[in-house]
């Protein structure tokens, strides 16, 4: 998948300012020393892109990974000691559930996809880490197969996915000091009901043993002929790589 995206990009000439390996906890992917050696020969070619792992530095097994990292890629360390977080905002909390959102224009997304930028997960390219996780429990198989052309904004994503994000509703820019603690889970209506229909299609799937090849997977494999890269991306100047 990272090799594809690294072939995408050398093939039309895109020079990424930042690729950023994001989690969950990255380090702890089977295959991420791996995916950053292929990040490293892609850096080779553009001198000035920069690599960064963004890493809560939780656990002894993260660490060990951390000190093996080589020199020359950049460690965001949030460098966490629990597992509880209270100063995180819930993205459980779906606007759509709260009548004050009623009349939101979606397709304006948040701060998240500025700061982060697009993504790609093992389910394709979305707009930022945060949708990819979204359709990966909503289902709808949204992501873009290939590297999406400039003009491409992901406009009908955008829209479809952050009407269940709690980011859009704060839009991410609360300051910690004044953020309300989170010391209990919130999940809206929403939430409840998609959580509840991901684990009984997950319960079905391991019991009719359905492939394990990911959609992304399989797109890619059936459209490489056709080469199809969606209808609606930002100017994204990075990329956020989520293992």
């Amino acid at each position: 998948m990272i090799q594809d995206f690294i072939h995408e990009s050398v093939l039309v000439g895109k020079q990424w300012r930042k690729i950023r390996l994001l989690g969950g906890e990255p380090t702890l992917h089977p295959e991420f020393f791996p995916i950053l050696n292929d990040l490293l020969q892609y850096r080779n070619r553009h001198p000035d892109c920069v690599i960064e792992v963004v890493t809560n530095g939780y656990g002894t097994a993260v660490n060990a990974m951390l000190q093996q990292i080589p020199a020359g890629v950049v460690v965001e360390n949030s460098a966490k000691e629990s597992s509880l977080q209270t100063s995180f905002s819930p993205f459980n909390l779906a606007p759509v559930d709260d009548p004050a959102f009623r009349n939101a224009d979606y397709r304006n997304g948040c701060e998240v996809m500025k700061a982060c930028g697009m993504a790609l997960t093992p389910l394709g390219y979305y707009p930022c880490a945060v949708a990819g996780g979204i359709d990966r429990i909503e289902g709808n198989r949204l992501g873009r197969a290939h590297l999406p052309r400039d003009e491409d904004d992901m406009t009908s994503m955008v829209e479809r996915l952050c009407r269940l994000c709690g980011h859009f509703k704060e839009g991410n820019l609360i300051p910690e000091p004044i953020r309300p603690a989170g010391l209990q889970e919130q999940i809206s209506p929403t939430w409840k009901s998609l959580y509840a229909r991901w684990r009984n299609k997950r319960k079905l799937s391991k019991r009719r043993g359905v492939t394990k090849l990911t959609d992304y997977q399989l797109r890619f494999v059936t459209s490489q002929t056709s080469h199809p890269q969606g209808n609606d991306q930002p100017n994204i100047n990075r990329e956020s790589v989520k293992a």
